[in-house]
């Protein structure tokens, strides 16, 4: 009985991705983008009946008192105050000490007993230590920014500043990523979230599931006035060798078609939020690395190597907008073994020490990220 009363709200599951060496040279609802910090209402919240409201209202102020319990004025079916605890939970990830279980035997409930991971001495140390590693990343914008920049650099710091990990004490929550720098899926959009949050950007979290049913969380943000899907767990691999600055943009600023019932699934406590449909944010559009053909995308990632090259830089990427062009694309990188020819091209005109690569490619969005290792690296 009390097994089937207890509803555990964690979100373990995320998916890793496997890396391949591929050469080597010796051998409805849209909101106005003048929102401004304070104005936002979440779509989450604004889904909601006026009476689960303020069930929400409620549960949301007694934790942030640390309140043992919640009082509601009548009896409430347990499914709702559940559905409302488990929305809190997901929404306002600054109240970290918030237990992700919630129980209850009774089939109504009047007063519900609250459940914290920290005792509110701890918490409010902890709280503190979040928000200063948050205005470290934040004051470290440049005053020239726009929207679109501060989202790239929030999701590059917690990709380059974090290790995947779900033994972690503080995994699922934005001080565990942000100060422990360890975290899993659930933490990482924590984490996003209240950096965005920090800089008045409108988001809001989501949970859901993978392609494999295991449970996964990522964000919704507003750039322009339109809603995109950011996912910093799956942006962020973990690699059979070490490289630490590595980061991708597969799912930085995509739309629901390009992920929702393929690789990403929304739990149903999300029905009725603004779809996702907008294509000009998307981070490949944005930075003109989205190619027709595979002869234009060869092109363009053979002068990314020489640039990155010179640089002593690890990272290149491209997306192509064709299927069919893509997997042409792969073909004459892999099979053709013409990323080993440009590489010694390079190298033997520039005299730069790139000694091979690995790529990622990611077949559903049509994207190939390449990271170059050079001959001083550790085998």
């Amino acid at each position: 009985m009390a097994l089937c009363a207890a509803a555990a709200l964690s979100f373990g599951g995320c998916r890793k991705i496997s890396e391949e060496p591929v050469s080597d040279s010796s051998g409805s609802v849209v909101i106005s983008p003048e929102i401004t910090e304070g104005e936002f209402v979440s779509p989450v919240y604004e889904m909601l009946s006026d009476e689960e409201k303020q069930l929400y209202d409620k549960i949301r102020e007694a934790v942030e008192s640390f309140e043992e319990s919640v009082s509601f004025d009548y009896p409430v079916p347990r499914n709702t105050v559940n559905k409302i605890y488990r929305l809190v939970y997901a929404q306002e990830r600054d109240l970290f000490w918030l237990s992700n279980v919630f129980y209850s035997p009774e089939k109504e409930i009047s007063v519900y007993k609250l459940s914290y991971l920290f005792t509110k001495d701890a918490a409010s140390i902890m709280r503190a230590e979040l928000d200063l590693a948050a205005s470290e990343i934040i004051n470290g914008i440049s005053d020239s920014a726009d929207v679109f920049d501060k989202l790239v650099y929030f999701h590059d710091s917690i990709v380059t500043g974090c290790e995947f990990s779900q033994a972690s004490a503080n995994s699922n929550s934005a001080y565990g990523v942000l100060v422990d720098g360890e975290g899993q899926c659930e933490g990482y959009a924590a984490a996003m979230a209240f950096l965005c949050s920090e800089a008045g950007i409108p988001n809001y979290m989501v949970t859901g599931s993978d392609a494999d049913g295991a449970t996964h969380a990522w964000n919704k943000v507003i750039l322009d006035g339109e809603w995109y899907n950011v996912d910093c767990t799956w942006d962020d691999p973990i690699l059979k060798r070490d490289q630490k600055d590595f980061v991708r943009h597969d799912y930085m600023l995509v739309t629901d078609a390009e992920i929702e019932g393929i690789t990403h699934f929304t739990n149903e406590l999300y029905s009725g939020v603004p779809a996702c449909t907008a294509t000009a944010g998307n981070y490949f559009t944005r930075k003109g690395l989205v190619y027709g053909t595979a002869a234009e995308a060869m092109e363009a990632m053979r002068e990314q190597v020489k640039t990155a090259g010179l640089a002593g830089k690890r990272e290149t990427e491209f997306r192509l907008s064709d299927g069919n062009e893509y997997f042409a694309a792969l073909a004459r990188l892999i099979d053709n073994g013409e990323m080993k020819d440009i590489i010694e091209d390079i190298n033997g005109e520039y005299g730069t020490k790139i000694s091979s690569a690995y790529r990622h490619n990611n077949d559903t969005l049509h994207i190939v990220h390449l990271s170059l290792r050079y001959e001083q690296d550790k085998s």
